[in-house]
């Protein structure tokens, strides 16, 4: 079964997301062309001045930060996206708000949320520190960009897991935990240590390895055409560059790789299920339930919040950057 793993995540992959892919490999072409320092930083000369150190406690902060913000729109389209795989109806993303205010209160759409915050700190610290650092080792090496983004996807798996497999029970079961404490707790006791660390790793890491090379090619490319020397500078201040980008990066890293993002949501929130039924197996169940439109349910407030995430993340980021390279 390991062995026909990588066949069948690239059918998924190319059933999925034909248009991405091409339009992928369009971005490593021109990624090509560009020079490897506009690949390496494309963003704010301040930041790129920055230790490791303060790369990796921007990133925690603003990863914190921008999870927190828009959270109630990721409890959205969670029970969107755990209603459609049941064989449910359909229901909006105002429905769904709706719903669970009536039924579970104001405080479920913050389910799970502080245990959330700390663990994107964790993803969001080692992906901007592995992907700065990476940059500054490749600079000079074709695509050097795409390769940085990749590795940094990879590591964030690891971290994402756990953290993910948390925040979507809690999102899904609404006011069955008291705590996050309580849900790892129940993890634990129903799954074991690999069931809470492990559970839907392989859909993750096939969901953040491509989402990060979409994440940071659109927002250095972005980046890149509204900073002064750009084909679209002028348009905006720059200090609001950040924001567009961060913006633009949330679009671009979701909606290409979110079919899989669904698939490994009902990978990891059932508690007590017997074992992670794998990724072609889920989604040949999401498939029957809901047909090919269940693997899109809750791209609405999916796509909303992740304007929201990244904007914040990456002004928060660039921010810290660039104040610590004035300070220091």
């Amino acid at each position: 079964m390991q062995r026909a793993m990588p066949r069948n995540l690239a059918m998924l992959l190319m059933i999925f997301w034909p248009d991405s892919i091409a339009t992928f490999t369009a971005s490593i072409r021109c990624s090509s062309s560009s020079s490897s320092h506009a690949q390496a930083r494309a963003r704010s000369p301040a930041a790129a001045a920055v230790s490791p150190a303060i790369s990796l406690a921007a990133g925690m902060l603003a990863g914190a930060l921008g999870k927190g913000v828009p959270y109630p729109l990721d409890t959205i389209k969670t029970k969107q996206q755990t209603y459609a795989a049941k064989g449910g109806s359909s229901s909006g993303p105002l429905q769904v708000a709706v719903s669970v205010l009536q039924d579970e209160g104001l405080a479920a759409f913050y389910s799970g949320v502080s245990s959330t915050m700390v663990g994107e700190a964790v993803i969001k610290g080692a992906v901007f520190f592995s992907y700065e650092q990476l940059s500054r080792l490749l600079l000079g090496v074709p695509n050097s960009m795409i390769i940085a983004a990749g590795v940094a996807g990879a590591v964030a798996s690891i971290v994402a897991t756990p953290v993910e497999r948390v925040k979507c029970v809690m999102q899904a079961n609404g006011s069955a935990y008291a705590n996050p404490f309580a849900c790892i707790a129940s993890l634990l006791s129903n799954d074991g240590v690999d069931g809470l660390l492990l559970r839907g790793f392989g859909a993750t890491l096939l969901r953040e390895v491509p989402a990060y090379i979409f994440y940071f090619t659109s927002y250095e490319t972005v980046s890149t055409a509204l900073l002064p020397g750009g084909s679209l500078a002028g348009l905006i201040v720059p200090s609001l560059v950040p924001v567009v980008g961060g913006a633009a990066a949330g679009v671009m890293c979701w909606v290409p790789v979110y079919p899989i993002d669904v698939i490994k949501t009902n990978i990891q929130v059932a508690d007590g299920d017997p074992g992670d039924a794998g990724v072609i197996s889920t989604a040949k169940e999401i498939y029957e339930a809901g047909g090919v439109g269940a693997f899109y349910d809750g791209l609405g407030p999916k796509t909303s919040r992740a304007v929201i995430n990244h904007a914040v993340t990456f002004y928060v980021y660039e921010s810290i950057c660039d104040a610590a390279a004035v300070a220091l």
